[in-house]
């Protein structure tokens, strides 16, 4: 096993998380001289601390302990050694899809019930018929803005990327020719600039030599971008300008300021903010074609082919996937005060339609009447399990750089790409 301090560290950022964190650990050394037959999770949702907590204090039959990694999909590609259960993003990869037992079987013998999870999101984790993975808690894209322009917008839940250009451009001032008050630009946000691309079918996925595109939708992104620099906001400069004199602020206080419109915050940063600082915003989720992009980061459960629990690692899997048993985590992490750190369900939206219609709104008052319809949210496609280093590293650095750019396409991505492998 990893040193104690070794896993604790995984979430210094967040101190209450962490203390959570190191305390399972202790706890879990302990079990582990004491009994050989434990559960293993492996996990980078320090949440999971809290949750085998739980569930072992609901019965006396299983113990679950987590171990803390900082890349479960890498670690258990590599891993001689696996775990029973993993939990965390990335795990959907052929690498690491090819060392998960499926699971459907837990839905032909009705101990889960497959109409309670998001179908999209449970299809995600379905290859060829089989069930691999279970989805846990996956985020949203959205953009906050002051309550006072709430009566500009007529949809409840969504704002479409032409009503954003709209009202942007409606909001738009300026003073002897330098913008005083600027909307919004795509470009002051990389992973806004990524969802732009999502949403013009970009197609981004697992593929060789290191991830897959669709050439079109990629090229039909960028005209997109900079037609929406050109028109709205007059020049890739005077947004630079504008960035550089007024965004400093973090993005809440940029829309209660009054210097921009809208600003971009995913749903797991919005519900992590004090209640003070939430009550003088609105929010709405990003829309395109009638679709939003659930981001690309979806927590799903796996269950290893080499189990040496099998029956524990399903016994946690039936508890969990309930209506009853996420209410009763929500109330554990409002009485442990984890939901001032982490939003919802590890961190996110609940896989369940129930827990998210019925149960969120009572810790979130704020999503009452904004949550999403399932039919209008769209996944991203397979992707590998080293997507965020791609993303950050290639993909992003060249969408910024060609958003800029007023025309032309070049280095190209896969130019980019090659340049990447090159220098590592």
């Amino acid at each position: 096993m990893p040193s104690i301090p070794e896993r604790a560290a995984f979430s210094g950022a967040q101190p209450l998380l962490a203390a959570l964190a190191l305390s399972a650990l202790l706890a879990c050394a302990g079990c582990a001289r004491a009994n050989d037959g434990l559960t293993v999770m492996w996990t980078n949702r320090p949440e999971f601390a809290s949750y085998a907590e739980l569930f072992n204090s609901s019965q006396n039959r299983y113990r679950l302990v987590v171990e803390f990694k900082d890349n479960p999909a890498g670690d258990f590609i590599a891993a001689k050694d696996s775990p029973d259960l993993v939990v965390g993003p990335w795990l959907k990869g052929e690498k690491a899809r090819s060392k998960l037992a499926p699971v459907d079987y837990l839905f032909t013998e009705l101990r889960l019930g497959s109409k309670l999870f998001y179908s999209s999101l449970l299809d995600l984790g379905n290859v060829r018929g089989r069930q691999y993975l279970l989805p846990v808690s996956f985020n949203l894209p959205a953009l906050v803005f002051s309550p006072d322009r709430g009566s500009l917008i007529d949809n409840d839940f969504a704002l479409s990327l032409e009503q954003i250009q709209r009202l942007s451009s409606d909001f738009n001032a300026k003073e002897k020719g330098v913008y005083t008050r600027m909307g919004f630009s795509p470009r002051w946000n990389s992973e806004f600039l990524y969802l732009v691309a999502r949403m013009h079918n970009a197609r981004f996925e697992e593929g060789s030599p290191l991830f897959a595109w669709n050439e079109e939708g990629l090229r039909s992104a960028i005209e997109y971008l900079r037609g929406w620099t050109r028109t709205i906001n007059t020049s890739a400069t005077a947004e630079d300008e504008f960035q550089f004199k007024y965004l400093y602020d973090p993005p809440y206080r940029l829309v209660t300021g009054g210097r921009s419109v809208f600003s971009y915050m995913p749903s797991d940063a919005i519900f992590v903010l004090p209640g003070d600082k939430r009550q003088n915003l609105d929010f709405r989720w990003v829309m395109k074609d009638g679709k939003t992009p659930i981001r690309d980061d979806i927590v799903y459960m796996g269950v290893s082919r080499k189990s040496k629990n099998l029956e524990a690692a399903e016994a946690f899997i039936v508890w969990f996937f309930t209506e009853k048993t996420q209410r009763a985590l929500l109330d554990r992490s409002v009485a442990m005060g984890i939901n001032s750190h982490s939003f919802g369900i590890s961190g996110g939206f609940s896989s369940l339609r129930p827990v998210n219609e019925r149960v969120f709104p009572l810790y979130y008052p704020s999503l009452l009447g904004h949550l999403p319809p399932p039919e209008t949210l769209s996944v991203p496609r397979i992707l590998p399990n080293n997507w965020e280093l791609l993303k950050s590293d290639i993909l992003v650095p060249w969408l910024e750089e060609m958003a800029r750019k007023p025309e032309g396409m070049t280095p190209s991505l896969q130019e980019a790409i090659a340049a990447w492998q090159n220098a590592h």
